[in-house]
């Protein structure tokens, strides 16, 4: 039974490093990668396990009946995960088939916030490397590569820390396969003593390839870093990035105040970035002075107020009644447009 013994699952949020890591570990000869290819996500939400919220056909029927037959088959859900085994080994064993490598590297961010306990269940012998990074970073790094600087627009479209720390740290916590934990920021501050320890977890022998791995050919498609290409080895360039950031900019700090203060702490601390020394860059940064920063315009003001008009209406939606109306009125719109 395939269980994903030639599997390596890459588990990280956006924005944490997991394309520089997915391209030191395939620039090893026995490893080979393919910009996330969200394999294992359609297998979850077939409606047994996790349900899809909308689709060009009648998602809830379907849901439900296949639920049903899942539950007459004489294993039930075990034989749909056999199923879905036999799916993950024609895919993954096919990709390596002709490349003489061993293993396949998965590298896709949004198994790590939605299906876990699902690829846990089904693929218990995959390696699984999670890698964390400082949440404050995340949120600078996805701020400024997609939406200009723009922290409230880049939380308000999609909350990395709410989404993607909780379902991480639990895994850490009470997931009984087998991983290994790596921090972004010890894996750039000593790159050669971090590559060595996740080759000695997958039993490959060290290549000092795998730290130059901007010198080899890499895939790159839609998905993944668009900046990966600027650096040939890890750097420790942005490790502070974010500390610049929040300097004089007491707006970004009360954001994230607010977004972390929704996280338990418990969580956090298993994640790698206990509360107590969460925000200790930026305070040691700010009493030696020797970082600078820009002060809010008006018009960043405005653009922050904005957003947070938005959140406040979302919230707002989610109240019974006024979601009842707001789904009666997309049903009619939804009518409308066929």
């Amino acid at each position: 039974m395939y269980l994903g013994q030639n599997l390596i699952l890459i588990l990280s949020p956006p924005r944490s490093g997991s394309t520089m890591l997915q391209r030191i570990l395939g620039s090893h000869t026995e490893v080979l990668t393919h910009p996330e290819p969200h394999i294992l996500t359609p297998l979850a939400f077939q409606g047994y396990f996790y349900q899809i919220e909308k689709a060009s056909y009648n998602h809830k029927v379907a849901a439900q009946a296949f639920r049903e037959f899942v539950d007459y088959l004489p294993n039930k859900d075990e034989d749909y995960l056999n199923a879905c085994r036999a799916y993950c080994e024609v895919l993954y064993s096919r990709a390596l088939e002709n490349s003489g490598k061993h293993y396949f590297l998965d590298k896709t961010p949004n198994y790590a916030d939605t299906i876990l306990p699902f690829i846990s269940r089904l693929l218990p012998e995959a390696k699984f490397i999670v890698l964390t990074r400082h949440p404050f970073a995340i949120l600078s790094s996805a701020a400024n590569t997609f939406y200009n600087g723009d922290y409230d627009r880049a939380y308000y479209t999609r909350d990395l820390l709410g989404t993607f720390i909780q379902p991480i740290a639990r895994f850490l916590k009470d997931s009984s396969v087998k991983h290994i934990h790596i921090k972004y920021e010890d894996l750039v501050s000593n790159p050669e003593l971090h590559v060595r320890r996740l080759l000695a977890y997958l039993n490959l022998d060290y290549q000092e390839g795998c730290i130059h791995f901007g010198e080899y050919p890499h895939i790159t498609k839609t998905y993944g870093d668009p900046k990966i290409g600027r650096h040939m080895r890890p750097v420790t360039l942005s490790l502070d990035n974010w500390v610049k950031d929040f300097t004089h900019r007491p707006d970004r700090r009360k954001l994230c105040k607010m977004i972390i203060n929704k996280v338990q702490p418990e969580d956090l601390a298993i994640y790698g970035y206990p509360t107590e020394t969460l925000w200790k860059p930026l305070e040691d940064a700010m009493q030696r002075g020797d970082v600078t920063g820009e002060r809010p315009s008006l018009l960043i003001r405005m653009n922050a107020l904005k957003w947070r008009l938005i959140r406040s209406l979302q919230s707002l939606a989610r109240i019974s009644p006024i979601a009842l109306l707001i789904k009666r009125l997309r049903q009619c719109c939804d009518a409308l447009m066929k």
